[in-house]
């Protein structure tokens, strides 16, 4: 028995010359099967480093983060553990393999010295040991989840089989051959390596004839099938195992809430020339980033499960669009995805642009972002029906979704005193009180409870009343992008001459746009959203909250909460008012349940089994609350529509604004 520890190499000279000289066959089919993937991406070495480069801060703190970090992947109850023991489990052995390579090749050419061995070697093999059981065991569970449980959001077929058996035999070979060197070359040490040491007691009776012959043949069997995935793996939706860490480190940095813009209206203008916006027809038509992102897909059926439109039914999921989208990508067949049915357009209009397929996705693809240039498409060969054509014809004619006057925009608020920029020049915010609130009688209600609170607070504030525009956030998200950036324009000018540089809104959809979108269109001015506004009224002591004996559950508004993060604010407003008691969803925060007003849904039909309102109305009642509060007048109208389609009042659905408005004295 050898009493130092030390890593022993059983195989002669010769099978290490044959086993790089097959490691070098089987890395070059790899490298050729990459790339072709870089070249079907567009993206040529130079092109890759320069993604890399740009934005490298924010995208190397991403990639170690949640690449390397795995965070969005841990962070899910059901399959996170597993997904993390087979990730670190392989990066082990990966690491192990590593270090054996140097050791074995690349030091002896110039040293003698040999770092494995002793207490550092001990160590290794523990680690090993360990994280290889894990990877074992993840891998044990993901066939459980796939082939017991059966779980809808995994798509399983005969290739999803033989991968998965291919690495859960390269695990379990590889304790086998540690299990019959131990056979072979009895070590005190072992012991630290519990599980190839229980498995060498179960076959050292039998492999008391020939444990070399048998360890040969083993780590053959082992070395070649780890050599044969390696070559296979790009031609395989293994090559995930490449292109979700390209992803995680290249994808374009920017706030989750912000659509791509495909052209610049005022650049046209400014050259005089305009020219016919891109179109999307083929999936060779997205940009090189985008195509990466396709082949990122891991199929896991995170963005499914977290899918409002899915769970409502609707003929739409997230991993099946961007699923088929990378077949018809790797087939490279170049044909319209609308006629070879890869896409439909009942899928495009599903989509309510929550982003949660966005905020779930552990690789950072942004489903959203195919499904609005497919859309752009529609809109711009007028593939439409009537009510989406009528809401884009209403907006363009008069400003707003609804068809009415721009007069009408005015005209009550000054009824109730409320003085426009021109009549209070000196303003330090601007109310912009946008469509909904503006024209629907329901929303007319928040922009009331609003005023009163301002005024209650001795706010310096003011509108733009007949001059005020739609933000063009629906029209944009229909896919109508030179309509959306010709409102965008004309409403930071508007802004600009009014000379504030605050403004407030108390719509969650003027709210991202303004945050997000118009800055790269000259935006200059804060915005501020009412919730943010009142909360800090409350807290220097400018706005006092009365008492109000309620239970109340509050909605987190998809474009403030999940995309922008404005999470603390709408809850320390409820928070103040004494007796309330706050009671919080299933789904809330970061993780809250779309109502179904997004991506322009509140202006057309799109068939389902339940409505995504009533189903988040649903989980609004398991609370127990009397009142739903909101922060946005489109969540108002979706959950108002749903009490009519269940025909259950018993929930009444408030704005923040609403309930805070209630507690005050006049």
């Amino acid at each position: 028995m050898t009493t130092m520890p030390f890593r022993e190499f059983l195989m002669p000279p010769y099978a290490y010359t044959a086993m790089y000289v097959v490691f070098f066959i089987s890395g070059s089919v790899m490298l050729y099967g990459l790339y072709r993937h870089l070249k079907g991406y567009r993206i040529g070495l130079r092109e890759f480093f320069g993604l890399v480069s740009d934005d490298f801060g924010a995208k190397a703190s991403r990639f170690f983060k949640f690449g390397l970090g795995q965070g969005r992947v841990l962070a899910e109850p059901s399959g996170g553990g597993m997904h993390g023991a087979l990730f670190y489990g392989f990066l082990m052995l990966l690491a192990y393999t590593t270090l054996i390579f140097f050791q074995t090749d690349v030091l002896p050419l110039f040293t003698s010295a040999s770092y494995l061995q002793g207490n550092f070697y001990i160590l290794l093999e523990f680690l090993g040991d360990a994280f290889g059981m894990a990877y074992v065991v993840g891998l044990a569970i993901a066939a459980y989840r796939r082939y017991v449980k059966r779980l809808a959001k995994l798509e399983t077929g005969w290739r999803d089989s033989l991968v998965l058996g291919m690495l859960l035999w390269i695990g379990l070979s590889g304790f086998i051959v540690e299990a019959v060197r131990f056979v072979f070359v009895p070590s005190q040490w072992a012991i630290f390596s519990p599980a190839g040491d229980a498995i060498s007691m179960l076959l050292s009776a039998a492999l008391r004839l020939d444990p070399f012959g048998f360890y040969q043949a083993f780590w053959w069997a082992h070395m070649l099938s780890v050599f044969a995935l390696l070559a296979v793996t790009p031609y395989t939706n293994l090559v995930h195992v490449f292109t979700s860490g390209f992803n995680v480190a290249i994808a374009p940095v920017k706030p989750m809430g912000k659509l791509n813009t495909p052209f610049s209206l005022a650049k046209m203008a400014e050259a005089g020339t305009y020219e016919a916006p891109p179109s999307a027809r083929r999936s060779s038509d997205f940009s090189p980033l985008q195509l990466l992102a396709l082949d990122a897909c891991t199929n896991c059926g995170r963005c499914q499960e977290v899918c409002p439109a899915y769970a409502s039914g609707r003929d739409l999921s997230p991993r099946v669009v961007v699923q088929d989208l990378g077949r018809d990508m790797r087939g490279n067949e170049g044909v319209d995805v609308f006629t070879k049915g890869v896409i439909r357009e009942t899928e495009l209009w599903a989509c309510t642009m929550c982003n949660a397929c966005v905020s779930a996705c552990p690789v950072f693809i942004d489903q959203v972002d195919y499904i609005v240039d497919y859309r752009r498409t529609l809109v711009s060969e007028n593939r439409l029906d009537g009510k989406k054509r009528s809401f884009l014809e209403n907006v363009a004619r008069n400003n707003n979704p609804f068809g009415l006057p721009q007069r009408e925009r005015q005209s009550w608020l000054v009824e109730m005193g409320v003085p426009t920029v021109k009549q209070n020049p000196g303003a330090e915010y601007l109310y912009w009180v946008g469509c909904q609130s503006s024209y629907d009688p329901r929303g007319r209600n928040v922009a009331r409870a609003m005023v009163k609170i301002l005024k209650a607070a001795r706010v310096n504030f003011a509108i733009l009343g007949n001059d005020e525009l739609c933000t063009g956030e629906p029209v944009r998200r229909m896919g109508e992008e030179g309509r959306f950036q010709e409102l965008a324009l004309k409403n930071i000018e508007g802004i600009r001459r009014a000379g504030v540089k605050k403004v407030i809104v108390h719509c969650a959809h003027c709210f991202n746009t303004f945050l997000n979108e118009y800055p790269e269109f000259g935006a200059e001015f804060q915005v501020i959203h009412h919730t943010q506004l009142i909360s800090e009224l409350i807290r220097s002591g400018r706005l006092r909250v009365g008492g109000l004996d309620q239970r109340v559950t509050y909605h987190d508004p998809c474009n403030l909460g999940r995309m922008n993060g404005v999470l603390d604010a709408p809850r320390d407003v409820l928070k103040s008012a004494a007796g309330l008691e706050l009671l919080e969803m299933r789904r809330s925060g970061l993780n809250s349940f779309c109502c179904g007003g997004g991506g322009a849904n509140v202006w057309y039909q799109v068939p389902e089994r339940k409505k995504i309102g009533v189903i988040r109305m649903e989980e609004a009642k398991e609370t127990g609350a009397n009142i739903l509060s909101v922060a946005c007048p489109f969540c108002i109208t979706m959950f108002e529509d749903a009490m009519k389609t269940t025909g259950d009042t018993q929930l009444l659905v408030k704005d923040i604004a609403e309930v805070v408005s209630e507690t005050l004295t006049e």
